[in-house]
């Protein structure tokens, strides 16, 4: 408990810093009990019947949660008016169905569509257990988006932790959308907020 308190404190301050202000946070909780997570009351926690009513972001192309999937996840608030092509963020905690070998989780077997596909992966610490991180690009005409996934094996189950961030191509030219371009604050700025979100994960031993 202690432990605990002392990362929500942490978060507390981080997103004071981040946020010019430290935002009043919620907790969640896994129906089971298996892990849990911290998370600014501003943003749109979806479970269970509001994954399918619920809005992602602003005209977004490619999903930043699969609600057909996810467990639970986290909006990131759009308030921007439409002068950027940053479109939505979030975070969402999944288990991979099918999925009940520990090597095929953590080497991402399932989401290999060839014998060409590899990812880059890297051990990530995130509250004493260690995930193996992989980086991924979607596109589709008009859209792309950055989504970091982070794994770990857990009771036989693959858990997959996300931070998606979506973005729209410029207006009226060819060029995808650059989510890391110096244009995108806004969308770094999401990505790093929900990143803190991330490093709240704790599972129980």
């Amino acid at each position: 408990m202690l432990k605990w308190f002392s990362i929500a404190l942490l978060l507390s301050c981080s997103w004071r810093l981040t946020l010019a202000q430290a935002p009043a946070l919620d907790t969640f909780t896994s129906p089971d009990g298996t892990f849990r997570f911290v998370y600014p009351q501003t943003y749109d926690l979806l479970i269970g019947e509001r994954m399918l009513k619920g809005t992602q972001g602003r005209h977004v192309g490619i999903p930043v949660c699969d609600f057909s999937t996810a467990m639970a996840c986290v909006i990131y608030p759009v308030e921007t008016p439409d002068e950027t092509n940053f479109e939505a963020a979030g975070f969402s905690v999944r288990t991979v169905a099918g999925v009940t070998v520990e090597s095929e989780c953590l080497t991402y077997t399932d989401l290999q569509q060839s014998p060409e596909d590899h990812f880059e992966l890297s051990r990530v610490a995130i509250n004493d257990r260690v995930y193996l991180h992989a980086s991924i690009k979607k596109t589709v005409p008009g859209h792309s988006q950055a989504a970091d996934f982070y794994r770990t094996f857990d009771n036989h189950k693959c858990y997959e932790l996300q931070i998606g961030v979506s973005a729209a191509d410029e207006p009226g030219t060819r060029k995808a959308a650059q989510i890391k371009s110096p244009g995108e604050a806004k969308a770094e700025s999401a990505r790093e907020s929900l990143k803190l979100i991330l490093s709240s994960v704790v599972f129980e031993q």
